[in-house]
């Protein structure tokens, strides 16, 4: 008997998922109980090309940072992306900004090795103002934490705080999960992921799904270059795309 038989669909888990679709506080509580290190320390294995877009994304900041200067880690999380830029670019500082502190708990052993090169502060990025907190940074950068937006009018808004505290020509870049053009690309997309999934031989990929689709609201690339052009942004690339994955960015 194939033992695949009884699987759900991809299309089955996402429509499960959506029915159980966690508002804004949901998601907060959820990641007040994430098993905070494991996730972010496997990267590697769920997100594929990994090292590589990492590595896209770093020298993507080297013309705005490469000599020093602010760099806000939005949804900073256990502080993996935050290391990788203060271990790149030694003469720049990041604020890692996040507002679950279990997971700003799992980032402070890491990150106390960097002096004051950083600052953890607790941040949600969808509150209504906080960008009179800051002086302007040189990058805005963000890695699997945007998608927790959960319509358009909050993109957007987000979008617009990030454009009012970077610099004039500065750069925001993002790395994270996003939605097909239509219905069919997105399940096409998921579908691809399942299958990269499964070649690991012992991740959940099934309850991967459902954890993304629960917890996570994307949107289409098309969609985040309409906000961004809106809220003020120019030169909006996308960098890489793979699965439901993908890396833009745009200058202020």
């Amino acid at each position: 008997m194939n033992e695949n038989a009884n699987r759900p669909t991809v299309e089955e888990l996402m429509a499960t998922a959506e029915s159980k679709k966690l508002d804004v506080e949901g998601v907060k509580a959820a990641f007040e109980h994430h098993s905070a290190p494991g996730f972010a320390d496997q990267t590697v294995r769920w997100l594929p090309e990994s090292e590589y877009v990492h590595e896209l994304l770093l020298s993507t900041m080297e013309s705005v940072v490469g000599k020093g200067g602010r760099v806000l880690d939005l949804g900073s999380g256990t502080g993996r992306l935050t290391r990788l830029v203060l271990d790149r670019f030694p003469t720049c500082s990041v604020v890692a900004a996040d507002y679950s502190q279990t997971m700003r708990n799992a980032a402070t052993p890491e990150l106390s090795q960097y002096g004051d090169r950083v600052s953890q502060i607790e941040l949600d990025m969808f509150s209504s103002d906080w960008t009179t907190d800051f002086d302007q940074f040189e990058a805005v950068v963000s890695a699997f934490a945007i998608h927790h937006g959960r319509n358009l009018a909050q993109y957007k808004s987000l979008y617009r705080r990030i454009h009012g505290v970077l610099k004039p020509n500065g750069l925001f870049i993002n790395l994270d999960h996003v939605a097909g053009q239509d219905r069919t690309q997105t399940l096409a997309n998921a579908s691809e992921w399942r299958d990269f999934l499964d070649e690991d031989g012992e991740i959940d990929s099934d309850r991967f799904i459902l954890g993304s689709y629960t917890e996570d609201t994307p949107i289409s690339l098309r969609d985040h270059g309409q906000l961004l052009e809106a809220v003020g942004f120019d030169q909006i690339e996308i960098r890489w795309q793979k699965m439901i994955f993908a890396l833009y960015s745009g200058r202020a």
